[in-house]
């Protein structure tokens, strides 16, 4: 089991709260290729009701901010029958609550190249220096070391979904257009299409200039309203608000959409959709919930 922490700060007092995610199972992998220490998050199905396997595989970005979510969503569909059992690998930082950590980390490993107009904001934002371009090292974790740690602990099949959000969701793209054997499904939301601008488009055009087909299951979605900020995102984070409201993730998401839709892929099985209401920071539990769900059937 794993015991969540989230940090928020009130002026000089520090409240720490602790939530119980029961049946987690949590552990440290070294990369090699990401030269850092990752956790990972697990939850498989009970063998006792379920049998032995093998069973599919949700990997599952962001697990810092989202494990809950992710568990949640899965034991929900599992419950009614929306699903069949998986195993939920959920990969962060360890970062308990350090937000800074976080960002930096992930922007290091799901960045596919160093986009100086995007590094200059974010070191702006942050005050501190930003690596990125590392998209294809954290590919590598996630298809060679992760994959094998994962066959060698758990009754595990080769049928894996990779589930991307904001800046996992422009990795999910980039994996998609350049090596999308990587894995059967896809789960791409609020992708963020704005990094290296047009680099989104332009590795999809180079993968419909070279390939008649694209085998893969694909959720893509965004918020219809990701252009709409809360009212206290301007005082409490003056830099991102600035980044978040100049972005025009849904107009990009659907365009993206639409070209895949133009191809007529023979063996590409894409659902795509704009989710009304949603905004960047609400769409993450309807994009697993609904995602997952879309790609199993």
């Amino acid at each position: 089991m794993i015991f969540l922490q989230c940090k928020i700060t009130m002026s000089k007092v520090e409240i720490m709260q602790n939530a119980l995610l029961p049946g987690t199972e949590v552990h440290t992998l070294r990369s090699e290729y990401v030269d850092d220490d990752l956790t990972i998050i697990v939850k498989s199905p009970d063998a006792e009701v379920f049998g032995d396997g093998p069973f599919p595989v949700v990997l599952g970005t962001d697990a810092d901010e989202g494990v809950g979510t992710y568990v949640e969503a899965i034991d929900a569909l599992l419950m009614g029958g929306e699903i069949p059992p998986v195993i939920f690998v959920g990969i962060s930082y360890g970062a308990e609550g350090d937000y800074l950590k976080w960002v930096l980390n992930r922007t290091r490993d799901f960045s596919p190249t160093r986009a100086e107009k995007n590094m200059e904001m974010l070191e702006e934002m942050f005050g501190t220096p930003v690596e990125a371009g590392g998209a294809e090292s954290f590919l590598q974790f996630l298809t060679i070391e992760l994959k094998d740690w994962i066959q060698e602990n758990y009754k595990a099949s080769d049928d894996t979904t990779l589930v991307g959000d904001s800046m996992g969701g422009l990795f999910a793209l980039y994996t998609l257009f350049n090596k999308p054997e990587s894995f059967k499904r896809y789960i791409i939301g609020s992708p963020w299409i704005e990094w290296d601008y047009p680099l989104c488009f332009d590795y999809e055009e180079k993968y419909a200039e070279n390939n008649d087909d694209l085998e893969a299951i694909v959720y893509l979605a965004a918020g219809a309203d990701e252009h709409i900020l809360g009212p206290y995102h301007k005082d409490l984070s003056p830099g991102s608000y600035k980044i978040f409201k100049e972005a025009r993730t849904a107009d990009s998401t659907k365009k993206m959409i639409d070209k895949l839709e133009a191809r007529k892929y023979p063996s590409l099985k894409l659902t795509g959709r704009i989710l009304e209401e949603e905004t960047h920071f609400t769409i993450m539990g309807p994009l697993i919930a609904k995602g997952i769900k879309t790609v199993f059937n």
